[in-house]
């Protein structure tokens, strides 16, 4: 069987796709699965061991003017590697315009997307010929599989961790480095950061439950960051536990999803990592403010999260609505060390 997969962006959404590729690997072992994808993104596709090729669209890029001719020769070459193979079906997971004209390009026997109540751009019904709406109030990695389970009439659901991605014999050596430097056998991989301050705990809150985790369970912390305030945020925290913890200098995601398949647990704010981490099999402690826990943790009873309450009596099926503009981020900063702390022990001592 040859399966077309139309999923172009964003990083996270890339992620949260991934166990619709564990599935059709589970149910069809021979099946060639193929990956449509944003450039910027592809490295994660490509590193997957389950993908068989990776076509990669610069649309940001196609849609300037200049220089007309080069883009034009792009979009050719990609028209023809999609009508290259002729797919048993395709899967437009985006469901957006672009991705709509994506999915007309390709050859394929079966175009499956998402229905009309539930596609994010109705454009994208016409590239598709089997139209499923995925029930709400599901987790935003059930939405994709629903859609493709729908079309194999497959009522049968498990969460499947995928497999290690592929990564460099550098990397192995990062890895390794990391994990062999740890004096512990309990090592708690901490991402304290996420793009959004109303998503993240107060930093003296945070410390205070790593410094309560610590007392109970004797671990050695990894401390994660992405940008310049993170950073300091790991330095920080580093400086108070110096002898049980170390800083993980950037890695490649692949690198990442390695590293965190080998550490006891992850802790981690609604971040990229957190999706990252919830593709393997460790277990995972996640806190949520302005955003859905149900919606959008890792799937699995080994995933655990603590959901703060707005008190300004909010409510949303997503993202809260004020994720941006509110002063406070009153759900997850006024969160207590002490509450957190409890939720981890009920859920992690089985971990550690």
């Amino acid at each position: 069987m040859k399966i077309l997969i139309v999923k172009t962006s964003s990083l996270g959404d890339i992620i949260h796709t991934f166990p619709v590729v564990a599935y059709l690997k589970h149910r069809f072992p021979h099946a060639l699965i193929d990956w449509v994808v944003e450039k910027p993104f592809a490295e994660l596709v490509q590193a997957h061991p389950s993908i068989h090729r990776v076509l990669c669209v610069e649309t940001k890029k196609w849609r300037r003017i200049f220089p007309l001719i080069k883009h034009l020769s792009e979009i050719r070459t990609l028209i023809a590697q999609l009508r290259q193979e002729t797919y048993d079906v395709v899967f437009d997971l985006q469901g957006n315009a672009k991705s709509g004209l994506l999915t007309l390009a390709a050859k394929g026997i079966k175009k499956v997307g998402f229905g009309r109540k539930t596609v994010p751009e109705w454009p994208n019904l016409l590239a598709t010929q089997v139209h499923i709406n995925p029930e709400p109030g599901r987790n935003i990695r059930e939405d994709y599989l629903a859609i493709v389970q729908a079309f194999f009439e497959d009522t049968h659901s498990e969460a499947l961790s995928s497999p290690p991605l592929k990564i460099g014999e550098m990397e192995q050596m990062q890895v390794h480095q990391l994990m062999s430097r740890t004096n512990a056998a309990k090592t708690i991989l901490v991402c304290p950061g996420s793009i959004w301050r109303n998503k993240q705990l107060s930093e003296q809150t945070l410390q205070d439950l790593l410094q309560l985790i610590y007392q109970r369970f004797n671990c050695h912390f990894l401390f994660l960051w992405g940008n310049a305030a993170e950073q300091v945020l790991a330095n920080q925290l580093h400086q108070v536990f110096l002898e049980h913890s170390q800083i993980v200098e950037k890695l490649p995601l692949p690198a990442l999803q390695n590293l965190m398949g080998k550490v006891n647990l992850v802790l981690s704010m609604d971040s990229l990592p957190l999706h990252l981490a919830g593709t393997t099999g460790t277990p995972t402690f996640s806190i949520f403010g302005a955003s859905l826990g149900q919606k959008y943790n890792p799937l699995g009873t080994s995933n655990h999260y603590v959901q703060g309450i707005c008190p300004y009596g909010q409510t949303f099926t997503k993202r809260c609505p004020a994720l941006r503009k509110c002063p406070t981020g009153a759900c997850i900063r006024d969160l207590s060390a002490e509450s957190l702390f409890q939720a981890f022990c009920l859920h992690s001592q089985n971990y550690l």
